[in-house]
C-alpha cells in the first residue's frame, strides 16, 4: 500500500478525501503527517497534538472490505484494527464504544470514518509522544511510521467482522463504565445492550456507530 508523508497537514483525513475527489491518489493508500494542525474529531470536533504524535489515515475500496460489515460500524473495526496492532507490540489499549482508543481510564486517541463515492476513508489519531490535559498517552516506546505500517499489515490482512467483533464484544462492558453521545445529547452505557452490527439499544432506543 502507498503511503504519503508529510512533515505537516492540516487534516490528513481532509487531505485523502480531497485528493481522491481530484483522481490525484487512488486507493488503497494511506498519508502520515508529523504534526496535524486541524485534524477531524468526534461530534465536530478538532483532533489536535504536538509534532510525534501519530496522525494517519487510509483509504480503502469498499469492494476490499469484509462483506460482512456494517459500514455504519467501520469506526469500530478500524479502531479495533489498531488496537490489535498495539496489543501485538506489547500495548494494553483497549477500544471504547464506538470509536475511543483508551490505556485504562484514559482516552489516548479514536478513529473517523467516512466515505467518499465508494472509497472507505478512516482518520486515526494517537497520542504517542504528549497529550492534553485530562487524555493519556500511548503506553509504549514506537515510532508514528512504525506503527502505521504495522497497522496497515493488519488492514491488509482483512480479518472479518465477525472475527473483529467477537473480540470487541469480549471488552465492551469496559465501556459501559463511561458515556457517548448523539449529537448534542449524552448518553450513559450502564445499561447498552451491544448488537451484532454494532449498533447499540439503550432502553428501547437504538444507537448507531456511525463515526
Amino acid at each position: 500500500m502507498r503511503i504519503y508523508s508529510f512533515e505537516k497537514l492540516p487534516s490528513t483525513q481532509r487531505w485523502l478525501i480531497e485528493k481522491i475527489g481530484e483522481k490525484a491518489v487512488e486507493p488503497p493508500c494511506a498519508v502520515i503527517t508529523e504534526w496535524q494542525t486541524d485534524g477531524i474529531g468526534s461530534r465536530e470536533n478538532r483532533w489536535i497534538g504536538r509534532p510525534g504524535n501519530f496522525f494517519a489515515s487510509l483509504a480503502l475500496h469498499e469492494a476490499h472490505l469484509p462483506d460482512d460489515l456494517p459500514l455504519p460500524s467501520a469506526s469500530i473495526y478500524f479502531a479495533f484494527l489498531m488496537k490489535t496492532t498495539l496489543k501485538k507490540m506489547g500495548s494494553a489499549t483497549w477500544v471504547k464504544w464506538p470509536n475511543d482508543l483508551y490505556v485504562q481510564e484514559r482516552k489516548i486517541g479514536g478513529c473517523i470514518t467516512m466515505k467518499k463515492g465508494r472509497t472507505v476513508v478512516a482518520g486515526i489519531g494517537l497520542n504517542i509522544v504528549d497529550a492534553p490535559l485530562d487524555f493519556g498517552v500511548l503506553d509504549l516506546d514506537v515510532t508514528p511510521m512504525e506503527l502505521l505500517e504495522n497497522f496497515l499489515d493488519s488492514v491488509e490482512e482483512a480479518p472479518s467482522w465477525k472475527q473483529i467483533f467477537s473480540n470487541f464484544r469480549l471488552e465492551f462492558e469496559n465501556s459501559k463504565k463511561f458515556h457517548t453521545h448523539e449529537g448534542s445529547e449524552t448518553l450513559d452505557l450502564r445499561d447498552a445492550v451491544l448488537q451484532n452490527d454494532g449498533s447499540l439499544l439503550i432502553g428501547k432506543r437504538r444507537v448507531v456507530s456511525l463515526r
